[in-house]
């Protein structure tokens, strides 16, 4: 039951909260954040009144604040010592309704004690709070805002990032940055390292965290001491909000129709579980007691006859796939809560609470082709056919008392995807082609959950900023049962046939059940301590601090081949037996068919990591242009894999990490920005384990490599950027990184994908990024809300190869040449309605690279375009969104790239496609409710 203790907590939580908040209305507030224009820090302690009022608030640790007030519009006072005082005019505000007004204040010019107010208006102000925190970023980064997330149709967070420059998504859920592969980029969620959300790479589905619930998002494109080094693409920091600018209360219902899906025939498999619609699995495909009990004995010593009894335990529930209908249209509910109030001392408390949970069908069309140098080896076309259930919960809680404030946050995501696969089509031998049909079921139940407590406090009459968080994540993967089976058409027959070998060469591609389990368990803690101080008469900042991160991580995989006792068996597929019919207990019996271990497919392993990890860092203003942020970051990382019958694998590093960003204000509205580090990039767990796992889909087998050493990249860039407007810029870079010992993952020849190091890499590139409202071109209102942005990089990336590699010139792996995204984008400053059209392309991209037999296999480029549609109804109250996602629908296809040719593109006649796959475009309509809106 351990899995699934989240849900009723979570469920505990959201009653209590929605007893306290459903008659929730009141008046109306202004919320906001208070930094100082200079540094772009936050200032606590302002002093925040209402003009000819006795009303009033102070800004608490963070520089936010919250000022409760009647409908009207009002003229709000910002005082602070050693600060002008401003003067913010034409603030509206309406009943029940939340103005955002970020404010700047700028140091007094003098310690005259006479007042000097500045004086401005709401809609002025807004735009220089985002000026300055555009400007006033220490490192070379891209972000996007909680009110710019509000103002767009986005639904998850990876859609959110298709917005962020020099960004794009793979999958649909991964985030490439400068055309680097997710291996290269590392994610903190509220401060926190996020574990890896695929087992078998490093990487993070961000389609699993709700972009309503997110504050800010920034990617660090360039490291500073502060920051995790184990980046060298980009840190992508994910922000959920923990004080509600008002209370709500949200239902968003969703549905949509996939072109490849929807209406069209849709097969399943047994087994059907009880829980299976909530995502958990209910035990019916757990491996059976009787083979548990043999193996801890030698299994191999067994009587044939017991191995035989023992096969009889295993569920008979292979099968060709039962046709369930036409494919419904997907549904999804998400149900949200906030709130925040004053407690005494005005003192403030708020919570954020979320619920969701979506069930759709995919089917896949594919196509798998494999050829060599010198031969056609297959050709097959596979259907796929996915059930998926996915349920998500959030709850942040957070308290603010004086210069304090503590926030507990939690994240919990399962997914569960149920898979059914037929494949049909031809293996050749000596050009001679053998039809062959195969059938893989799988079920994969995927959970990820995180919980972190935070603080951050200001000390003292020197103001010393202490932030702090401890947080504890796992990550789990269970995937029981998978079966595969495999028929293959001897010449002259008119019936397929099974063939199953002797208990000595079990083959998992013919006749196998595969049960895999993993769980990794993260435990961290951080600690960061900034003291301000003058020089130059100028502000200073020195930062010092530390970090823990403990990994664990267990892993188990049982494959078994079905054989025969004797010699080889032949198991006719005729109008007397069906796939259903195969391993009954009569055909146990006639054929002696027991279950043997495929040893090169049977692997537990334990594997810790261990981080340490501390720094110091000086953030100085040597003149009223110039702006240092440097220091050197210190990282020891210990790894151990354990391995039942093999030598413990023990890997040690002590890294010391410099780093330096130089900003130059050349005037108020541009930066020249440079910048150097050096990071890291570390072997993952699976990368590092010898076990050997056959992907069915892709027909490879993939297996670690323990020899994989991490790798080092020093990392040059320079930046010039302007800021037109708010919201908008203009800004070129080019960038340098030179990698010792890249990872990559290499096609060994004869189906089988391995890990190794390169001993060296380099990427040469340049990025240029337009974001513009078009309000140039007229002064109407539709120009005024009409915004296009464009982004665009070119990398030259060169691979240096072993010896032996024939002097081939290959990018990095998972680099692409180029990276287009570009957009047009109308909303209104009333946000009633909106509307997006998205362009993304991302050049031809290196998925695996050939040793010895194998060949480079590249993935071909892709037009994307998106469509997304909004519009406010019942005061507001109420949205509908419309996102038609793909439009063009253009295969994905990759190919081997051919020798004779230096270059990577794709070329028709000469290099061959190996894999294809046909997505469809997907429509999605939602509808989003808030019962607390006053109307």
């Amino acid at each position: 039951m351990q899995r699934i203790y989240s849900v009723p907590f979570f469920t505990l939580i959201v009653l209590c909260f929605l007893s306290l908040s459903a008659f929730a209305t009141g008046p109306g507030k202004v919320t906001g954040k208070v930094t100082d224009k200079k540094t772009g820090e936050a200032i606590p302690g302002v002093t925040i009144i209402v003009q000819g009022t006795s009303q009033g608030t102070v800004t608490d640790v963070e520089g936010r604040y919250v000022l409760a007030v009647t409908s009207g519009t009002y003229t709000i006072d910002f005082k602070y010592m050693g600060y002008q005082t401003k003067s913010i005019s034409e603030v509206k505000v309406a009943d029940n309704r939340a103005a955002n007004l970020d404010v700047i204040l700028e140091v007094a010019a003098s310690k005259d004690l006479r007042e000097v107010v500045v004086r401005g208006s709401y809609k002025q102000e807004t735009i220089n709070a985002l000026y300055a925190a555009q400007k006033n970023n220490a490192v070379v980064s891209d972000g996007i805002s909680a009110d710019l997330i509000r103002k767009s149709p986005d639904k998850n967070t990876g859609e959110v990032l298709k917005r962020v420059s020099g960004t794009s998504i793979q999958d649909n859920k991964f985030v490439v940055v400068r055309g680097l592969s997710e291996r290269y980029n590392t994610t903190l969620m509220n401060n926190a390292v996020m574990p890896s959300t695929e087992p078998d790479k490093k990487a993070f589905s961000f389609d699993i965290i709700p972009s309503n619930l997110i504050d800010n998002i920034t990617i660090y494109k360039t490291a500073s001491p502060d920051l995790p080094a184990d980046f060298a693409g980009g840190a992508v920091k994910v922000s959920t909000k923990d004080f509600p600018d008002q209370a709500f209360l949200d239902l968003q219902l969703s549905t949509g129709y996939n072109t490849q899906t929807t209406f069209k025939d849709f097969y399943t498999t047994p087994p059907k579980g009880k829980t299976d619609w909530l995502g958990f699995d209910d035990g019916s495909r757990k491996l059976p007691d009787a083979y548990k009990q043999a193996v801890k004995g030698n299994y191999s010593l067994l009587p044939d006859a017991d191995k035989i009894a023992i096969a009889k335990q295993f569920p008979n529930s292979y099968s060709s796939g039962d046709l369930q209908g036409k494919s419904r249209p997907p549904f999804g509910v998400q149900l949200a809560n906030g709130n925040s109030w004053h407690t005494k001392g005005n003192n403030r408390f708020g919570y954020i609470f979320s619920l969701n949970y979506s069930n759709s069908l995919r089917r896949v069309y594919r196509e798998r082709s494999e050829q060599n140098l010198t031969e056609h080896l297959f050709d097959y076309k596979d259907f796929s056919y996915t059930q998926a259930n996915n349920l998500g919960a959030v709850l942040n809680l957070a308290y603010n008392f004086g210069n304090n404030k503590i926030a507990f946050k939690n994240f919990f995501n399962n997914d569960f995807n149920n898979v059914f696969t037929h494949r049909a089509g031809l293996q050749f031998d000596n050009n001679a082609g053998q039809p062959r049909i195969s059938y893989n079921a799988e079920m994969t139940q995927n959970s990820l959950y995180n919980s972190t407590v935070e603080g951050t406090h200001v000390l003292g009459n020197r103001k010393w900023n202490v932030d702090w968080n401890i947080a504890y994540g796992r990550a789990a993967r269970n995937q029981p049962d998978q079966r595969i089976l495999s028929f293959k058409q001897y010449e002259g027959d008119d019936f397929y046939t099974l063939t199953l070998s002797n208990e000595n060469n079990p083959n998992i591609r013919e006749a196998g059940r595969v049960y895999t389990k993993l769980t990794e368990n993260i435990y961290s803690a951080n600690l960061n301590i900034a003291l301000p101080f003058e020089m130059f008469g100028q502000s200073q900042k020195f930062k010092f601090g530390g970090t823990k991160v403990y990994r664990s991580r267990d892993f188990s995989a049982i494959a078994l081949g079905y054989a025969s006792a004797g010699a080889n068996a032949n198991i006719p597929l005729d109008k007397n037996t069906t796939v259903g019919q195969i391993f009954t207990n009569e055909n146990i019996d006639k054929y002696r068919i027991l279950l043997a271990k495929i040893d090169l497919n049977n692997k537990d392993y334990k594997g810790t990591g261990d981080l340490s990890g501390g720094y110091l860092m000086l953030d100085n203003k040597l003149t009223e242009a110039l702006r240092l942020v440097w220091g050197a970051r210190l990282e020891s990382y210990t790894q151990e894999l354990t391995t039942a019958g093999e030598p413990k694998q023990h890997y040690n590093n002590v890294d010391i990490l410099p780093s330096l960003n130089a900003t130059y204000a050349l005037n108020e509205q541009s930066n020249l920005r440079f910048s150097y580090s050096q990071t890291v990039n570390r072997p993952e767990f699976r990368e590092l384990a010898t076990f050997r796992y056959y992907d069915f889909d892709n027909e490879y087998l993939i297996e670690g490599n323990k020899n994989l050493k991490r790798s080092l990249a020093n990392n040059l860039d320079l930046r010039w950027e302007m800021f037109p407007g708010a919201g908008e810029i203009i800004s070129g870079s080019v960038f340098y990184k030179h990698f010792k010992n890249p990872i990559e993952q290499t096609n060994d020849g004869n189906s089988i994908l391995s890990y190794n190091n390169a001993p060296s890499a380099t990427d040469i590139g340049a990025e240029l990024e337009f974001r513009k409202r078009l309000n140039f071109i007229s002064a109407s209102s539709i120009f005024e809300n009409l915004v296009f942005y464009a982004n665009a990089a070119y990398i030259n990336s060169h691979v240096e190869l072993p010896a032996g590699s024939d002097g081939k010139k290959t990018p990095l792996q998972g680099q692409s040449p180029y990276l287009i995204n570009g957009g047009l984008t109308y909303a209104p400053a009333d946000n009633d309605f909106s509307l997006n059209l998205l362009y993304n392309r991302i050049g031809q991209r290196l998925r695996f690279r050939g040793t010895a037999d194998g060949l480079d296999t590249y993935e071909r480029p892709r037009d994307i375009i998106d469509f997304q549609i909004s519009k406010k109804v019942f005061h507001k109250a109420g949205e509908f969104r419309l996102n038609i996602s793909d439009i063009l629908a253009q295969p994905i296809a990759w190919y081997y790239k051919f020798p004779g040719s230096d270059k990577t593109a794709y070329q028709a006649g000469h290099d061959y496609i190996v894999n294809s796959v046909k997505p469809g475009t997907t429509f999605t309509l939602s509808f989003r409710y808030n019962f607390l809106s006053k109307k």
